[in-house]
């Protein structure tokens, strides 16, 4: 019997707000590629996707910093919260506006609305939660569960948690994990990965979106689970740096002096 979806992985998803997308084809692609990995019971990985570089800067990708055609999970996407978490951030309003009205004009002399029906309203062309500053955004409600010792989820919503991973449900309790890249973002319903500076891997960036998620995957799965992951991830990466060396090397032997 195959185990449930971790418990807040779970509830959102039962939701339903997920973008609707036949993903049958992307994971065999992926099976027949040799890239489709295994997290444990009832959870698949799209490895590549999970292998890819990222590097979070909001400094690149914040309104009035960024470049033309740049996009910004804080600032561009569309956050829809579930019933608790719209809840746990009704009743935390009173704290957060009084975290927000020194750090964001917006908060300065009366709290905005937050909500839009039950998705997260963008004030000014960022999220009603995000305070801008010479170094980029910041999200209110992570800066406020840090300080205040919570866990993570106790006010910041399963998206953005998550972004740039992917949870897909397959049906049968099996879930893939990916994350947003080209293949990705159009069935998600998203803008092109290329618009997001922190998936473009640049040659500078070097850590890998597992390790960098690891924390997050470790909250919603458990450590032993993260661990797995992370493992896979590194295995299909050994696996393939020989090919692309020995790809080089093949170019150069046919190269003429």
């Amino acid at each position: 019997m195959k185990s449930a979806p971790p418990v807040a992985v779970g509830d959102w998803l039962a939701q339903g707000e997920a973008a609707e997308a036949d993903w049958g084809g992307h994971v065999t692609r992926l099976a027949v590629r040799g890239d489709l990995g295994y997290g444990g019971e009832g959870l698949l990985l799209d490895l590549p996707a999970l292998a890819q570089p990222f590097a979070c800067n909001s400094c690149a990708c914040a309104p009035g910093l960024r470049a033309a055609r740049t996009r910004s999970c804080c600032a561009d996407l569309d956050v829809t919260l579930t019933p608790g978490e719209r809840a746990a951030v009704t009743d935390a309003l009173p704290a957060i506006a009084a975290w927000m009205a020194p750090r964001d004009a917006r908060w300065r002399d009366d709290a905005p609305e937050t909500l839009d029906g039950d998705t997260l309203r963008r004030p000014g062309g960022r999220c009603v939660f995000a305070a801008a500053g010479p170094t980029g955004l910041a999200c209110a409600l992570h800066a406020m569960e840090d300080a205040a010792k919570r866990p993570r989820g106790t006010w910041k919503p399963m998206p953005c948690r998550l972004f740039p991973l992917i949870v897909i449900d397959l049906g049968e309790e099996n879930l893939l994990l990916s994350a947003v890249t080209r293949r990705t973002a159009g069935p998600m319903g998203l803008p092109p990965a290329r618009m997001f500076p922190c998936l473009r891997g640049d040659t500078t960036t070097t850590t890998t979106l597992v390790h960098s998620v690891g924390d997050t995957l470790a909250e919603l799965w458990g450590e032993a689970t993260a661990r797995v992951v992370h493992r896979a991830v590194e295995r299909w990466r050994r696996h393939h740096r020989p090919q692309v060396a020995l790809s080089l090397s093949a170019l150069a032997r046919r190269t003429p002096p």
